[in-house]
């Protein structure tokens, strides 16, 4: 469990995993060569026109909803009178997108990427960084395919032409009610039966 700062402990999360892997292959670091070069920064604001800024990928937080299979979790039990609501569960959906000169570099960028999210398809431990580090919290990472036309309406709100891109689905991301109720545990139960006239 986490609180408020859970999203940007996410973003940290993200870019030191794909920054401990990818500073080890040479073709990926001629392209980028430091971990500021992984942006949280929606892809329009890294280009002028259609040119990259600097050769970079950007991993832009787009869209967050609710998990509805974790949705209706019990209060936890603070002491003996005291309940706290259960805590808000988040599914968190990126975009992943390489931003270089040349359709090689990008494809060479996002296909390590895909390869490295792969690989680690749940983020657990040590690995973990911020507000979730040193819990037992786990990260799942999942491919989340996106149609061509939603893909090419996103793109027309950047007002930029479409790039190449993935999108990844981070789940389940919990941060902390501060909500509190009374509530008395259950001391004695009686069960009453009564027989129903035939």
């Amino acid at each position: 469990m986490a609180d408020y700062r859970v999203f940007g402990a996410v973003d940290d999360t993200l870019r030191a995993l794909l920054w401990s892997q990818l500073q080890f292959d040479s073709e990926i670091v001629s392209i980028i060569t430091s971990e500021q070069q992984i942006s949280f920064e929606p892809p329009f604001k890294l280009v002028v026109d259609t040119d990259p800024l600097e050769d970079s990928l950007s991993v832009f937080l787009y869209r967050v909803v609710e998990d509805g299979d974790m949705k209706n979790q019990p209060f936890r039990r603070i002491n003996g009178s005291q309940l706290r609501y259960p805590a808000l569960a988040l599914n968190l959906y990126y975009l992943i997108t390489p931003l270089t000169n040349t359709a090689d570099n990008d494809h060479r960028l996002l296909s390590k990427a895909m390869h490295i999210f792969y690989d680690n398809a749940i983020i657990r431990g040590s690995q973990l960084q911020g507000v979730l580090g040193n819990t037992a919290e786990e990260l799942r990472v999942i491919l989340n395919p996106m149609s061509f036309e939603d893909m090419a309406k996103l793109w027309s709100a950047f007002m930029r032409p479409l790039r190449l891109s993935v999108c990844y689905e981070i789940k389940v991301v919990f941060i902390d009610s501060e909500r509190e109720t009374a509530g008395e545990q259950v001391r004695r139960k009686r069960l009453e039966f009564s027989q129903i006239p035939g």
